[in-house]
């Protein structure tokens, strides 16, 4: 008789919310944000030339910190150009072909087969967070298969967007959603990377 193996994924979370981020995507993975990136980094140097002298992160984060007026520009500047690359991330989810728009839906919760799966063998996500009145929960789910019948309905898949934040809606209630942030908030070349994570039941 053949052996099936179990495999699972652990997340622990202080947060009374059992959804827990499932995903870091890298700049890559959203269409447009390296060149709005980079246009965002050369707005700064060009306002801030001494940038160029430093070396390393630490410096730069240095510099800022001493300087409350290249703190606040490079806040206000980060804000909208994260607005501006979750635009047109999802402005290009919009437009793409369904099953291509659940293909990066998938990688993005982390949702697809595993490798051990489609050998015939088992993965769940197991969630420990604490309730409101301080009781510990437990959650589990079988990630591959707990949105498969969205999946399966993509034409009733929806993409929406609200400030650095993209949402995955099915029939109009949430699954999913991705929200796009800086590295470090202290560093003024920061670079660009998201959270995954699901929504809903």
């Amino acid at each position: 008789m053949e052996e099936i193996h179990h495999g699972i994924s652990l997340k622990v979370t202080d947060s009374s919310n059992k959804h827990v981020p499932v995903s870091n995507p890298g700049e890559k993975s959203f269409h447009g944000a390296k060149e709005i990136l980079d246009h965002h980094r050369a707005d700064i140097l060009k306002k801030y030339p001494k940038l160029k002298h430093a070396p390393n992160a630490t410096m730069r984060k240095s510099m800022m910190k001493a300087d409350p007026e290249m703190n606040h520009y490079v806040k206000t500047k980060n804000t909208e150009t994260l607005q501006k690359a979750a635009k047109k991330y999802h402005e290009h989810l919009t437009n793409l072909p369904k099953h291509e728009l659940v293909h990066h839906i998938k990688h993005i919760l982390h949702s697809h087969e595993t490798p051990m799966q489609r050998e015939g063998h088992n993965h769940i996500r197991h969630t420990t967070y604490t309730k409101s009145d301080g009781s510990i929960e437990h959650h589990s789910v079988v990630p591959s298969a707990h949105h498969a019948h969205m999946y399966n309905d993509p034409h009733n898949i929806e993409v929406h967007h609200k400030g650095s934040t993209v949402s995955f809606k099915h029939k109009g209630k949430s699954f999913g959603r991705v929200s796009i942030k800086f590295s470090s908030q202290s560093d003024p070349l920061s670079s660009i990377k998201g959270s995954g994570q699901t929504a809903g039941d």
